[in-house]
């Protein structure tokens, strides 16, 4: 999955040296591989369920639950979009997603 500058896939050793250069070179010393996955994974973009579960391969909603967390500032969307909701009078003219802004 991981290809050196030789372009031969690299060892899982060569994997780990490398990740562990660059957390410590971006200040995250604490940050792990796995964490990689639950930050490409969160429902931040609008993401369904059904969306996380093939890109994760899960078969189940349960397993790609784990994967869904608060994000800063969606609160605001999120009472933004009942603001609406209450000034249109109408769930037809709320969006069909609320994506966050970073």
């Amino acid at each position: 999955m991981f290809v050196g500058r030789d372009g031969r896939l690299m060892r899982g050793d060569a994997v780990r040296q490398a990740f562990d250069r660059a957390r410590r070179k971006a200040g995250r010393p604490g940050f792990r591989f796995h964490d990689l996955r639950h930050t490409g994974q969160t429902g931040t973009t609008g993401a369904t369920i059904n969306d996380l579960m093939r890109r994760l391969g899960h078969a189940s909603p349960a397993a790609s639950y784990r994967y869904l967390h608060a994000v800063d500032g969606r609160d605001a969307e999120i009472a933004s979009a009942l603001s609406e909701l209450t000034a249109h009078g109408d769930a037809a003219k709320l969006p069909r997603s609320i994506v966050a802004k970073h």
